[in-house]
């Protein structure tokens, strides 16, 4: 719904329809009020608009009638029966598919002492400048493993179209195969899935090309290389996944190095990854080790996820950032998107307390972390020879605002009271506590 030039008067709407005692006869010759929430209308063909008025008068109110004869609309709100002074109504305009612009929808209230008032509110086109997208987002490269058996290679296409209006085709079209087809598409969301073959080895140009009802377009260029198949591990639906910073060293870290991955579906993850520098890298494993299964990028096809520990390599991130990260191990995919910060992001004082540190149990240390960027951190040292369980949070003084996580470290969340972390180590001596209240996630590792 697009609705411009709002004179919104909140007190108004917030009134109930009511009866106000009055004589009429002091109102005889008093037009009503006929109040409209909005001057003027800008929509296009299906879109549904939202009409909020008030029509008020010492005398009651006979009728509101809201009138566009080019769209067949006519509605009529009969209050003949009623005994009101103040009519508040909302009124949902559906614009006709085959609507023609510029039109006007007349709003007439009529109250009982013959009187009424008659507002014209312009109804326009606004344009569609809005391009379709994507989901995921395609990969500039993809690998497919070529069959020596079959003589070939298959591509299975699938991602979801979409566009605030309407969709019309979607075209793929791959010159070194001979391959163009156009996909006819339908509303304004719709899955693409096509099963494309190639009967040779080589690097073939993809152009996928997204269009909408108004001409613009959304175009996504792949590179699709098709080779002899690589060698890899066997791998499982596992119940989830880590992503791990492939460029620190997980002994160094005594908790929060493996970061959990939720599973979405078969053989599907998702998860975030913070990338300190560009060209960050990242690798997915099952387990909290990196000595069994181990998911990275092929050496040759820097888009094809696979299990192979000691053959695969990393997976870059170009740019620093936060990111949301996506998964396929059957698809051997896998997709990266910019995460937008937290709209109650906390950059207030922080406190790291819990157990197995030298400050003692639950206790609060004398100074807060120090914040830089989103990321919270402190010095710290752990208990030699501890003997329960070592647990952590974060709070401010007053503790209310307080960060924890689940007994095993998967998931953080903000709350006053529940679960913390659980860890064990061997460790005793000086680390570095840190909190990232963008992700959120805490993280302790040995000083270096």
């Amino acid at each position: 719904m697009n609705i411009t030039k709002y004179a919104i008067i909140g007190a108004l709407l917030a009134v109930p329809a009511a009866t106000f005692t009055a004589c009429n006869d002091d109102y005889e010759d008093v037009a009503p009020g006929n109040y409209i929430e909005t001057e003027r209308i800008e929509t296009f063909p299906g879109d549904t608009v939202r009409v909020v008025g008030t029509a008020s008068n010492g005398s009651k109110i006979e009728s509101v009638a809201l009138v566009c004869e080019a769209w067949g609309i006519n509605q009529v709100y009969d209050r003949s029966s009623m005994d009101d002074n103040v009519f508040n109504y909302e009124y949902k305009l559906v614009v006709p598919e085959d609507a023609t612009f510029n039109q006007t929808l007349t709003v007439i209230v009529k109250s009982d002492n013959g009187k009424s008032t008659v507002r014209e509110i312009p109804v326009t086109f606004l344009p569609d400048t809005q391009a379709p997208t994507f989901t995921p987002v395609l990969t500039a490269q993809v690998g497919l493993d070529f069959s020596t058996t079959d003589n070939k290679a298959e591509w299975n296409l699938t991602f979801t179209a979409a566009d605030d209006r309407k969709l019309v085709s979607a075209v793929i079209d791959i010159p070194g195969i001979g391959y163009n087809k156009t996909v006819t598409l339908y509303g304004r969301n719709q899955e693409v899935n096509e099963l494309i073959t190639f009967d040779t080895i080589g690097v073939y140009p993809a152009t996928i090309t997204l269009e909408d009802a108004s001409g613009n377009r959304a175009v996504s260029n792949v590179e699709v290389m098709v080779m002899l198949a690589e060698v890899e591990n066997p791998y499982n639906d596992y119940p989830g996944m880590y992503i791990v910073n492939a460029l620190e060293n997980p002994d160094d870290y005594i908790d929060g190095y493996y970061q959990w991955m939720d599973r979405q579906g078969e053989y599907q993850y998702q998860g975030k990854f913070y990338a300190p520098t560009d060209n960050s890298k990242f690798y997915v494993v099952p387990e909290r080790t990196m000595d069994g299964d181990l998911f990275g990028a092929s050496p040759y096809v820097s888009s094809k996820l696979m299990n192979n520990n000691g053959y695969v390599v990393p997976v870059t991130v170009e740019k620093a950032g936060y990111y949301g990260v996506w998964i396929d191990l059957a698809a051997h995919s896998f997709s990266m998107w910019p995460l937008d910060a937290p709209a109650d992001l906390y950059t207030g004082p922080l406190y790291v307390s819990g157990t197995g540190f030298t400050i003692g149990d639950w206790a609060m240390p004398a100074t807060t972390m120090t914040l830089t960027g989103n990321r919270y951190t402190c010095e710290m040292e752990l208990v030699a020879g501890y003997t329960g369980d070592f647990q952590y949070y974060f709070t401010n003084s007053d503790w209310t605002r307080v960060f924890r996580a689940d007994n095993e470290g998967k998931w953080w969340f903000e709350s006053a009271s529940g679960a913390c972390v659980i860890y064990h180590t061997d460790y005793s001596g000086p680390v570095t506590v840190t909190f990232d209240a963008y992700m959120p996630w805490g993280t302790i590792k040995k000083k270096q």
